[in-house]
Protein backbone atom coordinates (compact mmCIF):
# COMPACT_ATOMS: atom_id res chain seq x y z
CA UNK A 1 0.00 0.00 0.00
CA UNK A 2 2.64 2.24 0.88
CA UNK A 3 4.30 2.03 -2.40
CA UNK A 4 1.16 2.76 -4.31
CA UNK A 5 0.83 5.48 -2.64
CA UNK A 6 4.84 6.79 -3.52
CA UNK A 7 3.85 6.11 -6.35
CA UNK A 8 0.65 8.04 -7.23
CA UNK A 9 2.04 10.88 -5.45
CA UNK A 10 4.96 10.50 -7.79
CA UNK A 11 3.23 10.36 -10.47
CA UNK A 12 0.73 13.31 -9.52
CA UNK A 13 4.15 15.27 -9.17
CA UNK A 14 5.19 14.39 -12.54
CA UNK A 15 2.06 15.61 -14.08
CA UNK A 16 2.03 19.07 -12.36
CA UNK A 17 6.06 20.10 -12.89
CA UNK A 18 5.17 18.71 -16.94
CA UNK A 19 1.85 21.06 -16.98
CA UNK A 20 3.73 23.96 -15.23
CA UNK A 21 6.56 23.85 -17.65
CA UNK A 22 4.05 23.48 -20.92
CA UNK A 23 2.39 26.68 -19.49
CA UNK A 24 5.89 28.94 -19.32
CA UNK A 25 6.61 28.44 -22.68
CA UNK A 26 5.58 30.97 -25.20
CA UNK A 27 5.23 30.54 -28.87
CA UNK A 28 6.32 33.34 -31.16
CA UNK A 29 4.63 32.64 -34.73
CA UNK A 30 6.86 34.58 -37.70
CA UNK A 31 5.66 34.30 -40.62
CA UNK A 32 7.90 36.84 -42.64
CA UNK A 33 11.11 35.23 -45.38
CA UNK A 34 13.45 35.80 -43.39
CA UNK A 35 12.41 34.12 -40.23
CA UNK A 36 14.50 30.93 -40.17
CA UNK A 37 17.09 32.53 -42.69
CA UNK A 38 19.83 33.05 -41.13
CA UNK A 39 21.54 36.77 -41.82
CA UNK A 40 24.21 34.90 -44.31
CA UNK A 41 21.58 34.03 -46.48
CA UNK A 42 20.74 37.75 -46.91
CA UNK A 43 22.79 40.65 -48.62
CA UNK A 44 24.04 42.43 -45.84
CA UNK A 45 26.88 44.82 -45.74
CA UNK A 46 30.26 42.23 -46.37
CA UNK A 47 28.61 39.69 -47.96
CA UNK A 48 26.73 42.75 -50.48
CA UNK A 49 30.31 43.67 -51.55
CA UNK A 50 31.43 40.39 -52.52
CA UNK A 51 28.33 39.75 -54.23
CA UNK A 52 29.27 43.43 -56.52
CA UNK A 53 32.65 41.86 -57.09
CA UNK A 54 31.07 38.58 -57.92
CA UNK A 55 29.00 40.37 -60.31
CA UNK A 56 31.74 43.14 -61.95
CA UNK A 57 33.69 39.85 -62.72
CA UNK A 58 31.04 37.32 -64.50
CA UNK A 59 28.58 39.76 -65.55
CA UNK A 60 30.60 42.61 -66.57
CA UNK A 61 27.88 43.85 -69.09
CA UNK A 62 24.96 44.07 -66.69
CA UNK A 63 26.91 46.14 -64.41
CA UNK A 64 26.92 49.06 -67.06
CA UNK A 65 22.73 49.08 -66.70
CA UNK A 66 20.39 51.01 -64.87
CA UNK A 67 18.99 47.88 -63.37
CA UNK A 68 22.30 46.91 -61.74
CA UNK A 69 22.46 50.80 -60.34
CA UNK A 70 18.77 50.78 -59.39
CA UNK A 71 19.25 47.00 -57.30
CA UNK A 72 22.19 48.11 -55.78
CA UNK A 73 20.78 50.96 -54.28
CA UNK A 74 17.82 49.66 -52.95
CA UNK A 75 19.89 46.57 -51.23
CA UNK A 76 22.80 49.59 -50.16
CA UNK A 77 19.74 51.50 -48.59
CA UNK A 78 18.45 48.36 -47.03
CA UNK A 79 21.43 47.85 -45.47
CA UNK A 80 21.92 51.52 -43.88
CA UNK A 81 18.72 51.84 -42.58
CA UNK A 82 15.79 49.12 -43.50
CA UNK A 83 13.16 51.67 -42.71
CA UNK A 84 14.35 53.79 -45.37
CA UNK A 85 13.68 51.54 -48.05
CA UNK A 86 9.44 52.63 -47.03
CA UNK A 87 10.30 56.01 -48.40
CA UNK A 88 11.09 54.18 -52.25
CA UNK A 89 8.54 55.37 -54.50
CA UNK A 90 6.00 52.99 -56.38
CA UNK A 91 8.03 53.27 -59.49
CA UNK A 92 11.28 52.82 -57.97
CA UNK A 93 9.62 50.04 -56.47
CA UNK A 94 8.95 48.55 -59.41
CA UNK A 95 12.41 49.20 -61.24
CA UNK A 96 13.57 47.43 -58.21
CA UNK A 97 11.84 44.61 -59.13
CA UNK A 98 12.25 44.49 -62.68
CA UNK A 99 16.01 44.54 -61.79
CA UNK A 100 15.83 42.03 -59.46
CA UNK A 101 14.09 40.04 -62.26
CA UNK A 102 16.80 40.42 -64.71
CA UNK A 103 19.58 39.85 -62.26
CA UNK A 104 18.51 36.50 -61.66
CA UNK A 105 17.62 35.82 -65.07
CA UNK A 106 21.92 36.88 -65.34
CA UNK A 107 22.88 34.84 -62.67
CA UNK A 108 20.97 31.47 -63.25
CA UNK A 109 22.99 31.52 -67.00
CA UNK A 110 26.31 31.25 -64.96
CA UNK A 111 27.75 27.52 -65.02
CA UNK A 112 28.92 28.18 -61.37
CA UNK A 113 27.85 27.53 -57.79
CA UNK A 114 28.80 30.45 -56.54
CA UNK A 115 26.27 32.12 -59.04
CA UNK A 116 23.10 29.81 -57.33
CA UNK A 117 24.56 31.50 -53.95
CA UNK A 118 24.19 35.01 -55.15
CA UNK A 119 21.20 34.01 -56.96
CA UNK A 120 19.62 32.95 -53.25
CA UNK A 121 20.90 35.80 -51.09
CA UNK A 122 19.53 37.95 -54.03
CA UNK A 123 16.25 36.40 -53.94
CA UNK A 124 15.77 36.32 -50.26
CA UNK A 125 17.10 39.82 -49.59
CA UNK A 126 14.74 40.50 -52.57
CA UNK A 127 11.92 39.22 -50.87
CA UNK A 128 12.63 40.98 -47.57
CA UNK A 129 12.34 43.99 -48.98
CA UNK A 130 8.87 43.69 -50.81
CA UNK A 131 7.80 42.11 -47.65
CA UNK A 132 8.60 45.24 -45.32
CA UNK A 133 6.63 47.73 -48.49
CA UNK A 134 3.76 44.63 -48.43
CA UNK A 135 3.35 45.23 -44.62
CA UNK A 136 3.87 48.98 -44.96
CA UNK A 137 1.35 49.32 -47.36
CA UNK A 138 -1.22 46.61 -45.57
CA UNK A 139 -0.57 49.09 -42.28
CA UNK A 140 -1.22 52.25 -44.45
CA UNK A 141 -4.14 50.76 -46.16
CA UNK A 142 -5.64 49.63 -42.73
CA UNK A 143 -5.21 53.34 -41.54
CA UNK A 144 -7.03 54.71 -44.30
CA UNK A 145 -10.14 52.95 -43.81
CA UNK A 146 -10.45 53.75 -40.28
Amino acid sequence: MKTRVIFASLILGLGLATTQATAATTTNTDDSPAANKPASTMLVNGSQKLFASYVEQNIAKFVNTTNWQNFMSVVSLYNQNPAAVLSISPADRAKFNEATAQLNNKLAKQKDVAASHWMNQAGHTARMINFLWDANQSISQAADVQ
